[in-house]
Protein backbone atom coordinates (compact mmCIF):
# COMPACT_ATOMS: atom_id res chain seq x y z
CA UNK A 1 0.00 0.00 0.00
CA UNK A 2 1.16 3.14 -0.66
CA UNK A 3 0.15 6.15 1.09
CA UNK A 4 0.07 10.13 0.99
CA UNK A 5 -1.08 13.62 0.07
CA UNK A 6 -1.66 16.77 -2.31
CA UNK A 7 -0.89 19.89 -0.54
CA UNK A 8 -0.41 23.30 -1.55
CA UNK A 9 3.66 22.14 -1.52
CA UNK A 10 2.94 19.54 -3.90
CA UNK A 11 4.32 20.12 -7.93
CA UNK A 12 1.49 21.65 -10.52
CA UNK A 13 0.79 20.39 -14.03
CA UNK A 14 -2.03 21.22 -16.22
CA UNK A 15 -4.08 17.65 -18.10
CA UNK A 16 -4.58 17.20 -21.57
CA UNK A 17 -6.43 19.82 -23.54
CA UNK A 18 -7.17 21.37 -19.70
CA UNK A 19 -6.76 24.89 -19.03
CA UNK A 20 -7.47 24.45 -15.07
CA UNK A 21 -4.03 23.97 -12.82
CA UNK A 22 -4.44 20.77 -10.21
CA UNK A 23 -1.57 19.07 -7.88
CA UNK A 24 -0.10 15.76 -8.80
CA UNK A 25 2.24 13.55 -6.97
CA UNK A 26 3.90 10.95 -8.98
CA UNK A 27 4.90 7.76 -7.88
CA UNK A 28 7.53 5.31 -9.42
CA UNK A 29 6.59 1.15 -9.13
CA UNK A 30 8.11 -1.32 -9.95
CA UNK A 31 7.11 -4.89 -10.61
CA UNK A 32 8.38 -8.36 -10.48
CA UNK A 33 6.55 -10.66 -11.87
CA UNK A 34 4.47 -9.75 -15.05
CA UNK A 35 0.62 -9.87 -15.35
CA UNK A 36 -2.40 -7.73 -14.29
CA UNK A 37 -2.55 -5.42 -11.25
CA UNK A 38 -5.63 -3.84 -10.28
CA UNK A 39 -4.79 -0.56 -8.39
CA UNK A 40 -7.43 0.42 -6.04
CA UNK A 41 -7.63 4.32 -5.11
CA UNK A 42 -9.27 5.61 -2.36
CA UNK A 43 -9.23 8.99 -1.29
CA UNK A 44 -11.29 12.08 0.86
CA UNK A 45 -10.60 14.28 -1.82
CA UNK A 46 -13.39 13.72 -4.92
CA UNK A 47 -12.78 13.84 -8.88
CA UNK A 48 -9.78 11.90 -8.60
CA UNK A 49 -7.63 11.29 -11.71
CA UNK A 50 -4.64 8.34 -11.51
CA UNK A 51 -2.38 7.83 -15.09
CA UNK A 52 -0.25 4.88 -15.17
CA UNK A 53 3.02 5.85 -17.73
CA UNK A 54 4.98 3.48 -19.41
CA UNK A 55 9.03 4.34 -18.27
CA UNK A 56 8.60 8.01 -17.26
CA UNK A 57 6.35 10.87 -16.99
CA UNK A 58 7.22 14.09 -18.37
CA UNK A 59 4.35 16.92 -16.90
CA UNK A 60 5.15 19.15 -19.73
CA UNK A 61 4.03 16.63 -21.74
CA UNK A 62 1.33 14.51 -20.41
CA UNK A 63 0.29 12.67 -23.23
CA UNK A 64 3.11 11.20 -23.81
CA UNK A 65 3.67 7.56 -22.50
CA UNK A 66 0.18 7.01 -21.17
CA UNK A 67 -0.62 3.76 -20.28
CA UNK A 68 -4.12 3.67 -18.33
CA UNK A 69 -6.59 6.03 -16.98
CA UNK A 70 -8.91 6.05 -13.97
CA UNK A 71 -11.03 8.24 -12.64
CA UNK A 72 -13.71 8.99 -9.60
CA UNK A 73 -16.22 9.74 -12.08
CA UNK A 74 -18.72 9.29 -9.40
CA UNK A 75 -17.00 11.35 -7.06
CA UNK A 76 -17.15 8.21 -4.82
CA UNK A 77 -13.12 9.25 -3.26
CA UNK A 78 -12.38 5.56 -4.90
CA UNK A 79 -11.98 3.89 -7.91
CA UNK A 80 -9.69 1.38 -9.71
CA UNK A 81 -7.69 0.58 -12.56
CA UNK A 82 -6.52 -2.47 -13.51
CA UNK A 83 -3.36 -2.65 -15.75
CA UNK A 84 -0.79 -5.47 -17.74
CA UNK A 85 2.55 -4.60 -15.76
CA UNK A 86 6.43 -6.81 -17.19
CA UNK A 87 9.14 -6.52 -15.42
CA UNK A 88 12.25 -5.01 -16.17
CA UNK A 89 9.89 -1.50 -16.99
CA UNK A 90 9.30 1.10 -15.18
CA UNK A 91 5.90 2.38 -14.32
CA UNK A 92 4.81 5.94 -12.89
CA UNK A 93 1.64 6.39 -11.58
CA UNK A 94 0.38 10.01 -11.56
CA UNK A 95 -1.86 10.98 -8.46
CA UNK A 96 -4.15 14.40 -9.21
CA UNK A 97 -7.69 15.77 -9.40
CA UNK A 98 -9.76 17.28 -12.33
CA UNK A 99 -10.52 20.62 -10.15
CA UNK A 100 -8.63 23.35 -9.46
CA UNK A 101 -6.13 23.55 -6.17
CA UNK A 102 -7.60 20.81 -4.15
CA UNK A 103 -5.71 18.99 -1.78
CA UNK A 104 -5.97 15.95 0.75
CA UNK A 105 -4.84 12.36 1.51
CA UNK A 106 -4.82 9.10 -0.96
CA UNK A 107 -3.91 5.50 -0.80
CA UNK A 108 -3.36 3.39 -3.53
CA UNK A 109 -3.87 -0.61 -2.67
CA UNK A 110 -2.09 -3.02 -5.49
CA UNK A 111 -3.70 -6.24 -6.05
CA UNK A 112 -1.93 -9.16 -8.32
CA UNK A 113 0.98 -12.23 -8.93
CA UNK A 114 3.90 -9.95 -7.06
CA UNK A 115 4.06 -7.65 -4.25
CA UNK A 116 4.44 -3.88 -6.09
CA UNK A 117 7.34 -1.14 -4.72
CA UNK A 118 5.93 2.37 -4.97
CA UNK A 119 8.84 5.03 -4.31
CA UNK A 120 7.64 8.60 -4.72
CA UNK A 121 9.64 10.94 -7.64
CA UNK A 122 10.89 13.66 -5.64
CA UNK A 123 11.46 17.12 -6.92
CA UNK A 124 8.97 17.07 -9.72
CA UNK A 125 8.66 20.18 -11.97
CA UNK A 126 5.65 22.29 -11.96
CA UNK A 127 3.97 23.92 -15.40
CA UNK A 128 3.13 27.21 -16.03
CA UNK A 129 0.70 27.96 -18.56
CA UNK A 130 -0.01 31.68 -21.00
CA UNK A 131 -2.70 32.27 -21.83
CA UNK A 132 -3.23 34.32 -25.35
CA UNK A 133 -7.09 35.75 -26.71
CA UNK A 134 -7.60 36.77 -30.08
CA UNK A 135 -9.87 36.71 -33.27
CA UNK A 136 -10.06 35.91 -36.51
CA UNK A 137 -12.11 38.63 -38.92
CA UNK A 138 -13.00 39.80 -42.13
CA UNK A 139 -10.06 42.31 -41.84
CA UNK A 140 -7.47 39.30 -41.32
CA UNK A 141 -5.19 38.55 -43.75
CA UNK A 142 -5.35 35.42 -45.85
CA UNK A 143 -3.68 32.52 -47.37
CA UNK A 144 -3.99 29.05 -48.81
CA UNK A 145 -3.09 26.15 -46.24
CA UNK A 146 -1.50 22.63 -46.96
CA UNK A 147 -2.39 22.17 -50.51
CA UNK A 148 -5.74 23.53 -50.30
CA UNK A 149 -7.62 25.42 -53.02
CA UNK A 150 -9.72 27.28 -50.29
CA UNK A 151 -8.76 30.28 -48.80
CA UNK A 152 -8.34 31.04 -45.12
CA UNK A 153 -8.08 34.03 -42.72
CA UNK A 154 -5.22 33.31 -40.29
CA UNK A 155 -3.55 35.12 -37.21
CA UNK A 156 0.12 34.94 -37.28
CA UNK A 157 1.52 34.89 -33.66
CA UNK A 158 5.24 35.56 -32.20
CA UNK A 159 6.28 32.99 -30.01
CA UNK A 160 9.34 33.67 -27.80
CA UNK A 161 9.78 31.48 -24.66
CA UNK A 162 12.07 32.08 -21.70
CA UNK A 163 13.76 28.67 -21.01
CA UNK A 164 14.40 25.91 -23.29
CA UNK A 165 12.10 22.53 -22.83
CA UNK A 166 8.69 21.14 -24.15
CA UNK A 167 5.77 23.53 -24.45
CA UNK A 168 2.26 22.04 -25.51
CA UNK A 169 -0.17 24.75 -27.20
CA UNK A 170 -3.88 23.74 -27.12
CA UNK A 171 -7.22 26.09 -28.41
CA UNK A 172 -10.24 26.63 -27.38
CA UNK A 173 -13.15 28.15 -29.65
CA UNK A 174 -16.44 27.91 -31.43
CA UNK A 175 -14.44 27.42 -34.72
CA UNK A 176 -12.93 24.56 -36.44
CA UNK A 177 -8.95 25.84 -35.71
CA UNK A 178 -5.96 24.26 -36.59
CA UNK A 179 -2.16 25.32 -35.87
CA UNK A 180 1.25 25.48 -38.18
CA UNK A 181 4.43 26.12 -35.84
CA UNK A 182 7.69 27.91 -37.49
CA UNK A 183 10.84 28.90 -37.44
CA UNK A 184 12.54 32.29 -38.34
CA UNK A 185 9.48 33.56 -40.50
CA UNK A 186 6.56 32.58 -41.98
CA UNK A 187 6.09 32.53 -45.66
CA UNK A 188 2.45 33.12 -46.24
CA UNK A 189 2.39 32.24 -50.02
CA UNK A 190 4.75 28.68 -49.68
CA UNK A 191 2.88 27.45 -46.20
CA UNK A 192 5.42 24.22 -45.68
CA UNK A 193 8.43 26.62 -46.02
CA UNK A 194 10.01 26.48 -42.63
CA UNK A 195 7.50 24.59 -41.14
CA UNK A 196 8.31 22.76 -37.62
CA UNK A 197 4.90 21.30 -36.72
CA UNK A 198 0.69 21.03 -37.77
CA UNK A 199 -1.50 20.44 -36.26
CA UNK A 200 -5.37 19.80 -36.26
CA UNK A 201 -8.48 18.46 -34.20
CA UNK A 202 -6.11 16.65 -31.03
CA UNK A 203 -8.80 18.12 -28.44
CA UNK A 204 -12.24 18.23 -28.97
CA UNK A 205 -14.40 19.73 -30.16
CA UNK A 206 -12.29 20.70 -33.02
CA UNK A 207 -9.68 22.31 -31.67
CA UNK A 208 -5.51 21.40 -31.95
CA UNK A 209 -2.82 20.54 -29.32
CA UNK A 210 0.37 19.58 -29.48
CA UNK A 211 4.01 19.31 -27.79
CA UNK A 212 7.31 20.51 -29.39
CA UNK A 213 10.71 21.57 -27.77
CA UNK A 214 11.52 25.56 -28.53
CA UNK A 215 14.86 27.23 -27.37
CA UNK A 216 15.43 30.79 -26.05
CA UNK A 217 17.55 31.57 -29.02
CA UNK A 218 15.21 30.75 -31.88
CA UNK A 219 12.35 32.76 -32.99
CA UNK A 220 8.80 31.46 -33.34
CA UNK A 221 5.89 31.99 -35.80
CA UNK A 222 2.55 30.48 -34.71
CA UNK A 223 -0.07 30.51 -37.53
CA UNK A 224 -3.97 29.82 -36.43
CA UNK A 225 -6.55 29.19 -39.02
CA UNK A 226 -9.62 27.55 -39.24
CA UNK A 227 -10.81 24.81 -41.52
CA UNK A 228 -13.92 25.92 -42.96
CA UNK A 229 -12.65 28.74 -45.43
CA UNK A 230 -13.68 32.31 -44.49
CA UNK A 231 -14.68 31.27 -41.30
CA UNK A 232 -14.52 34.26 -38.64
CA UNK A 233 -14.42 34.41 -34.30
CA UNK A 234 -12.63 34.69 -30.90
CA UNK A 235 -9.97 31.91 -29.84
CA UNK A 236 -8.02 31.06 -26.74
CA UNK A 237 -4.53 29.45 -27.18
CA UNK A 238 -2.84 27.87 -23.97
CA UNK A 239 0.66 27.44 -23.68
CA UNK A 240 1.54 25.00 -20.95
CA UNK A 241 5.59 24.46 -20.11
CA UNK A 242 8.47 25.04 -17.69
CA UNK A 243 8.00 28.63 -17.86
CA UNK A 244 5.90 31.56 -19.37
CA UNK A 245 5.77 32.65 -22.58
CA UNK A 246 5.67 35.71 -24.61
CA UNK A 247 2.65 35.62 -27.31
CA UNK A 248 2.51 38.81 -29.48
CA UNK A 249 -0.07 39.61 -32.54
CA UNK A 250 2.66 39.92 -35.55
CA UNK A 251 1.23 43.72 -37.15
CA UNK A 252 4.43 43.87 -39.67
CA UNK A 253 6.81 41.89 -42.19
CA UNK A 254 9.54 41.86 -39.67
CA UNK A 255 9.38 37.75 -39.81
CA UNK A 256 7.69 36.92 -42.62
CA UNK A 257 9.21 35.88 -45.97
CA UNK A 258 7.34 38.72 -48.16
CA UNK A 259 5.07 41.16 -46.76
CA UNK A 260 1.38 40.50 -45.31
CA UNK A 261 -0.54 41.36 -48.48
CA UNK A 262 -3.91 38.96 -49.55
CA UNK A 263 -3.28 35.93 -51.04
CA UNK A 264 -4.21 35.84 -54.69
CA UNK A 265 -5.66 32.59 -56.52
CA UNK A 266 -5.58 32.30 -59.88
CA UNK A 267 -7.66 29.46 -61.85
CA UNK A 268 -7.02 27.75 -65.33
CA UNK A 269 -9.45 24.76 -66.56
CA UNK A 270 -8.51 22.36 -69.16
CA UNK A 271 -9.03 18.34 -70.07
CA UNK A 272 -7.05 15.82 -71.72
CA UNK A 273 -8.37 13.97 -74.63
CA UNK A 274 -7.30 11.87 -77.34
CA UNK A 275 -6.36 14.93 -79.77
CA UNK A 276 -3.97 16.35 -77.23
CA UNK A 277 -0.19 15.30 -78.37
CA UNK A 278 1.67 12.66 -76.70
CA UNK A 279 4.81 12.01 -75.00
CA UNK A 280 6.98 9.18 -73.89
CA UNK A 281 7.03 9.89 -69.84
CA UNK A 282 9.21 6.51 -69.07
CA UNK A 283 11.40 5.61 -71.58
CA UNK A 284 9.42 3.05 -72.34
CA UNK A 285 5.55 4.01 -73.50
CA UNK A 286 5.07 6.82 -75.79
CA UNK A 287 1.16 7.46 -75.56
CA UNK A 288 0.95 9.72 -72.70
CA UNK A 289 -1.10 12.83 -73.65
CA UNK A 290 -0.13 16.17 -72.24
CA UNK A 291 -0.68 20.27 -72.37
CA UNK A 292 1.66 22.10 -72.19
CA UNK A 293 0.73 25.96 -69.93
CA UNK A 294 2.17 29.18 -70.23
CA UNK A 295 2.53 30.68 -67.18
CA UNK A 296 3.49 35.29 -66.31
CA UNK A 297 3.75 36.52 -63.46
CA UNK A 298 3.25 40.35 -62.58
CA UNK A 299 4.51 40.19 -59.35
CA UNK A 300 8.21 38.39 -58.16
CA UNK A 301 7.60 35.92 -55.07
CA UNK A 302 6.92 32.46 -54.23
CA UNK A 303 4.12 30.86 -55.68
CA UNK A 304 2.12 27.56 -54.60
CA UNK A 305 0.65 25.46 -57.30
Amino acid sequence: MCLSSLTPNSSIYYEDCSELDSYYEAIQMNVTITGYYSFLINSEMKTMDAFIYTNNFNPFDVSKNVLSHGEDSDNQGQFKITVALQTKIIYAVVITTSSRSLTGNFSIQAFGPSYINFSRILNTPSAVQTVYASKLTANSPTYFPRCSWLSSYYKAILVNVRRTGLYTFFSKSNMDAYASIYKNYFNPFNSFENQLLYNDKSCKPRQFRFTIALQTTSTYILIVATSQGYTTGAFSIFVSGPNNVDLKNISSSSVTRLPYSLAVESKYLSKLTTNNQTYSRDCQKSDYYYETIRMNVVETGCYML
